[in-house]
């Protein structure tokens, strides 16, 4: 395709040629940012329907690829931004976990007296932690996480009237306040084992 043909070649013309003499150099740089060949070539395929609609006029050959060019790329980022977005969305929350502080610290607690013992300090220091919290985020700690009948922090939201990302949040802060006093406390109850 030489730099007079845009003229006399209707919008089409220019894709598919355009598509034949590039696709490959296309695929394999849509393919690094997909990181899959069916939705690399669905972008390709998504980019000429999207330059096809637009029906723009191009002065040369060089214009129309550097568009189509263009319009491959933005494809290929919202692609990559929406399943982003998906996989946020649908990823299940992590933090709802309470992971132990650290295996020393709580190995410090076994091994040092009872397990029993061990066992009702660490949910007393849970106990307090709880209480400490400011009353909205021990509400949604309630409600998210303590509560057997809740199934999800949405219908938890719909069943008290709380915005599902305002539930999230208090959820969420809830449980980073929670885990950094745990933290201390365990910290602290390891030091006085170690002192003595």
């Amino acid at each position: 395709m030489h730099a007079g043909d845009c003229e006399n070649l209707d919008l089409s013309a220019i894709v598919e040629s355009l598509m034949l003499l590039h696709r490959d150099k296309w695929l394999r740089f849509v393919q690094r940012m997909v990181q899959n060949r069916a939705d690399a070539e669905d972008v390709l395929q998504e980019a000429a329907l999207k330059m096809l609609v637009r029906d723009r006029k191009f002065h040369s050959a060089d214009q129309a690829r550097m568009y189509l060019g263009r319009v491959i790329c933005n494809t290929a980022i919202e692609l990559y931004h929406s399943r982003k977005r998906n996989r946020r969305q649908y990823r299940p929350l992590q933090e709802h976990l309470l992971t132990p502080a650290n295996p020393r610290e709580l190995a410090l607690l076994w091994v040092q007296g009872a397990e029993p013992h061990a066992h009702a300090h660490v949910l007393s220091l849970l106990n307090e932690g709880l209480a400490r919290l400011p009353v909205k985020q021990y509400e949604a700690l309630r409600l998210t996480v303590m509560e057997p009948g809740t199934v999800s922090i949405r219908d938890a939201g719909v069943e008290h009237d709380i915005p599902y990302s305002t539930l999230r949040h208090r959820k969420v802060q809830g449980l980073r306040r929670l885990r950094r006093f745990l933290l201390r406390a365990l910290r602290a109850v390891s030091m006085k084992l170690v002192m003595a």
